[in-house]
């Protein structure tokens, strides 16, 4: 009997498990093509009362070869930024915005690893340019070999080493963008060019020193029906009087605003999945060394 009883709750469970969440879309925000972008304001349908509700869409989160791995959410009862597997959930015929799912960096190549984290998130966002840059990233040969020529270009190449502009502007020839740097001296400016790039489709390279200690997601990160716990740290920039540990390098993806604050979502290569960080918190603080980030957009 209590086999029985073990089978029946086993099936049971892998039955909820596997149940598909669906979505009606309350409030759409759109960007560039996307109908469905992040921000928009969702409510999930699930038979598992825990997974639904009122909730933020953050993306769908795509591998480097295109394939989908996440439909992502910020849960606003639980205040969770939930993972739910891509075949779980049915978001319907929207064109939904698409978010990398970074490589995770090998050894300390960060910006190395960004840089093809943003040319790779511009082709996601819907950047054609000549047509190249689609080429180049549509098999794994193509890929690693743009990855390791980032690396190289930062790292080794003497003409273009430690500058991310000089790096930009080399594969901009091929891919057919222009790229400009810039540094402010206020949260106000810096908020303005970040939140002005990403909602027009493109995503920005944030470049800054670390302090001493790392920070944590302003959200839980949580894989949804997986039990395998995600990193809720986070590199931010440093503040007045913390040593200046080195330097990091990152992409922001896209923005969206909860409770009348604004929040981006972030590609950092120390994670394999994007990272949220709340502007006001991490970047409006009157300690944050605000000159010291460098933001590369291009188009």
């Amino acid at each position: 009997m209590n086999k029985f009883i073990f089978f029946i709750a086993l099936v049971c469970t892998n039955f909820l498990w596997a149940a598909e969440v669906t979505i009606n879309v309350d409030k759409a925000k759109s960007v560039a093509a996307f109908d469905l972008a992040v921000g928009s304001e969702v409510t999930l349908e699930s038979p598992i009362p825990e997974q639904a509700g009122p909730a933020v869409y953050m993306g769908k989160a795509t591998m480097p070869n295109g394939a989908t791995s996440y439909q992502m959410f910020l849960q606003k009862s639980s205040e969770k930024f939930l993972f739910f597997k891509a075949s779980d959930v049915d978001m319907g015929s929207n064109k939904v915005q698409s978010i990398l799912n970074p490589y995770e960096q090998a050894g300390g190549t960060c910006t190395g690893y960004a840089i093809f984290g943003f040319l790779t998130q511009s082709h996601l966002s819907g950047f054609s340019g000549t047509g190249l840059l689609a080429k180049k990233l549509s098999d794994e040969k193509g890929r690693t070999t743009l990855l390791v020529d980032n690396i190289n270009e930062y790292y080794l190449t003497p003409q273009h080493r430690y500058s991310i502009q000089g790096i930009l502007n080399k594969y901009g020839k091929q891919f057919g963008f222009a790229c400009k740097t810039y540094k402010y001296e206020t949260y106000q400016k810096l908020k303005g060019r970040v939140i002005g790039q990403v909602n027009s489709g493109m995503p920005v390279l944030v470049s800054f020193n670390i302090g001493p200690n790392m920070y944590r997601s302003p959200f839980e990160l949580k894989l949804v029906n997986d039990s395998a716990a995600i990193d809720q740290r986070l590199w931010l920039p440093r503040r007045e009087g913390e040593r200046n540990s080195g330097g990091h390098t990152v992409v922001a993806a896209a923005a969206f605003e909860y409770n009348n604050k604004s929040y981006l979502i972030m590609l950092d290569s120390d994670w394999t999945e994007p990272r949220v960080w709340d502007m006001e918190a991490f970047l409006n603080d009157p300690k944050t060394v605000t000159n010291e980030i460098e933001l590369t957009v291009c188009k």
